[in-house]
């Protein structure tokens, strides 16, 4: 097992200046410990990454971050950054005929361009949209959807067969509802197919997809229960031509549940993804979720922080991906501690995350009838004396 490398956007000091924040590369070795991190400086603008999976490598080793520029003005620019195979900022593109467009996440497009989703702002409405640039970042067409009836969103760009592109998205529905919205389009962006798949209540749309090896895709979000006050996270497959294949919820309800990633694991085509829970409103928990082909759980885990700081920090997960031991590794945002004890200058911080395949942190947690919740870095921690303990011993954390 390699190296992680990690997108992310948060605040740093540049020639004695605050900003806010910044779109930044993090590399860690295999122990998960600092290789490096660098940021990308593009004068007088802050800058971001797109919300989930939104950096490629390409063939020659060089990473592209997807994301935006944002500067005093309100202003926001659709943009890429390129960092060179070691993890060092090169340069960025900015794509300035598309003011106001926020990206949600970049992907690679089916030649050595690079494809965009988010959306814009137009007029006094908030559109859907898909973008596509060269390899340079240079704009070669954009299409918008929605109406001006409800504000539109899309979250997540997959590439599909013969092409053409799957996205993901949310969309308005009336009645203070928002449905998981799912296309098909073209080289050029052009709808083929498009439904949404939702309930009578908010749906927590958002609908995160990955294209799968037989050319279908399975998207992840979450789904109202009783009279939608609280949600399940929810996974759905679909193939080629739009047709649901299969639909399955996770978990006990809480107050607002969502998967934000989902992959496919190979050899054997079981699923893995990641979100967040509200067991205690307003507390955020992350969790991963392994499933088979067909979507029945295998297992379910969810997890929270603690350290020399804090000891019930709270968080969610962006991203997950399969690991070449068998494992997974998570990424996504450490917020606060539950208790509201964080230190003087405490912040949201990068949470990063190694599982086996089990999702445990420590291995056999499987084994243990009840085990659900995982302290992620107790690792430390954990004390079994006297050894070797044959004839019984101690446990102490």
């Amino acid at each position: 097992m390699g190296q992680f490398i990690i997108s992310s956007n948060g605040g740093w000091i540049h020639d004695s200046l605050y900003w806010s924040s910044t779109t930044s590369l993090i590399i860690l070795n295999s122990a998960g410990v600092y290789v490096s991190v660098s940021n990308i400086d593009v004068p007088d603008k802050l800058t971001y990454n797109g919300f989930t999976r939104s950096m490629v490598r390409l063939s020659d080793g060089r990473f592209v971050i997807g994301g935006g520029t944002w500067d005093n003005s309100t202003v926001d620019f659709p943009a890429l950054y390129w960092f060179d195979p070691s993890g060092q900022a090169l340069s960025y593109s900015e794509i300035t005929a598309l003011p106001e467009y926020i990206v949600r996440q970049m992907n690679k497009a089916h030649d050595d361009g690079f494809v965009l989703v988010g959306d814009a702002l137009i007029g006094n409405d908030i559109q859907a949209f898909v973008l596509k640039t060269d390899s340079a970042g240079q704009l070669e067409w954009s299409q918008l959807f929605g109406t001006s009836t409800y504000d539109d969103y899309f979250w997540s760009i997959e590439r599909a067969p013969e092409g053409t592109y799957y996205i993901g998205g949310v969309k308005g529905v009336g009645n203070n509802s928002w449905d998981p919205w799912l296309l098909r389009v073209d080289s050029l962006g052009n709808e083929i197919w498009s439904f949404t798949n939702g309930t009578p209540y908010d749906d927590l749309g958002q609908a995160h997809l990955f294209t799968l090896a037989d050319g279908s895709f399975v998207y992840g979000s979450g789904k109202p229960t009783g009279n939608g006050a609280d949600q399940r996270p929810q996974l759905v497959k679909v193939d080629s031509t739009g047709t649901i294949l299969w639909s399955q919820e996770y978990d006990v309800a809480t107050h607002s549940a969502l998967i934000l990633d989902v992959q496919e694991i190979a050899p054997g085509g079981d699923l893995i993804a990641c979100g967040y829970s509200t067991p205690i409103n307003p507390f955020f928990d992350g969790f991963l979720c392994r499933t088979n082909s067909q979507g029945d759980s295998l297992w379910l885990r969810h997890y929270w922080y603690t350290d020399s700081i804090m000891n019930d920090g709270i968080g969610y997960f962006n991203d997950v991906t399969p690991t070449s031991d068998g494992g997974f590794a998570a990424v996504g945002v450490m917020i606060q501690s539950m208790s509201g004890n964080d230190p003087p200058g405490a912040s949201q911080d990068v949470w990063v995350l190694k599982v086996d395949s089990m999702g445990c942190v420590q291995p056999g947690c499987h084994i243990i009838t009840g085990i659900e919740s995982q302290v992620t870095n107790l690792t430390d921690a954990l004390h079994v004396y006297p050894n070797p303990v044959a004839g019984g011993g101690n446990v102490t954390v």
